[in-house]
């Protein structure tokens, strides 16, 4: 009986050992091939959406700058015009409150829009 238990024994080991070489099939190595490609494609298409994701960026920067650059000319040329014809800050007030009102469904707060409007109503006066 100990001959048949250490032939099944060694019979088991070798199947152990045998089994890590079976699993290099070439359906298992095709399948890391395709594992393989496939992390290539993830990572080709994320570095080309962080690029399309920078450029989009970059264009979106340079619009508001352009926004903030045509705000403040606007700004400065009201500016002149109140420092020169007056205004009467109070309708002003009104047309803004009601203005963000229908905009908003009365949700909104005016008195930011209210305090830049005086802003620009109170320039800072001249250096002479």
């Amino acid at each position: 009986m100990a001959v048949k238990k250490a032939a099944k024994t060694t019979g088991t080991a070798a199947a152990r050992k045998a089994a890590p070489a079976a699993a290099h099939t070439p359906k298992t190595v095709a399948a890391e091939l395709a594992a393989d490609q496939l992390l290539v494609q993830n990572l080709t298409a994320l570095s080309n959406l962080v690029t399309n994701l920078s450029e989009t960026l970059d264009v979106l920067v340079r619009k508001a700058e352009s926004m903030a650059y045509h705000i403040i000319a606007t700004e400065e040329v009201l500016a002149e015009l109140v420092a020169a014809n007056g205004l009467d800050l109070a309708r002003v007030n009104a047309r803004i409150r009601t203005k963000i009102a229908g905009g908003t469904d009365n949700l909104c707060d005016p008195s930011r829009a209210i305090d830049v409007a005086a802003s620009i109503a109170s320039p800072l006066p001249k250096a002479r």
